[in-house]
């Protein structure tokens, strides 16, 4: 019983200190003054796109770097980003973006903390540039080095097979549920 209110105290708090976030983006256009960019509010409008897509590109960009990216959007639930750049000595960043549409200030508050714990935890070994949370989105950059170019190229044909799974569990009314 007491962790449970202990649980609870502490979401609130994460409430209230997320609170900024949530009401003002965090961007100085909306008043607020993190000194984040009015980019931090992610690569989907406020409520998500109204059609489900999927999409695996592949590309060279003009300065020479390869890229792979998904972007993945489920009308009313969430999307998410992935994108992969690299030169031909293995080193490049890689860019990962949650966004989840229509949750309540509760849910956005326990995603940003969950968030912020994943990266303590999970990705601490890892070279983060950079990472956000708020609004319903949450992003990070990882930046790294001589990582081997099959392991790299491999990326499009995930990123093509992961698209290819999200399109058949979308045909097979996997998330109707949230469509209503």
């Amino acid at each position: 019983m007491k962790k449970s209110f202990l649980n609870i105290f502490i979401l609130s708090l994460a409430v209230a200190f997320c609170a900024c976030d949530d009401s003002a983006s965090g961007s100085p256009e909306n008043g607020g003054d993190s000194g984040k960019s009015a980019e931090a509010k992610g690569s989907f409008p406020a409520g998500g796109d109204p059609d489900f897509y999927c999409e695996a590109t592949t590309g060279v960009d003009s300065d020479g770097k390869n890229w792979s990216q998904i972007k993945l959007n489920i009308p009313n639930y969430k999307g998410f980003v992935e994108r992969i750049v690299f030169d031909d000595a293995g080193n490049g960043s890689q860019y990962y973006e949650e966004s989840y549409f229509k949750i309540s200030p509760m849910d956005k508050a326990e995603m940003c903390l969950e968030f912020e714990q994943a990266l303590r935890e999970d990705l601490a070994d890892k070279n983060v540039t950079d990472s956000y949370c708020g609004e319903g989105v949450s992003y990070f950059v990882i930046e790294f080095e001589k990582v081997k170019l099959e392991r790299l190229a491999s990326y499009a044909e995930s990123f093509r097979e992961d698209c290819e799974d999200y399109e058949r569990d979308w045909e097979e009314g996997e998330y109707a549920r949230y469509q209503k």
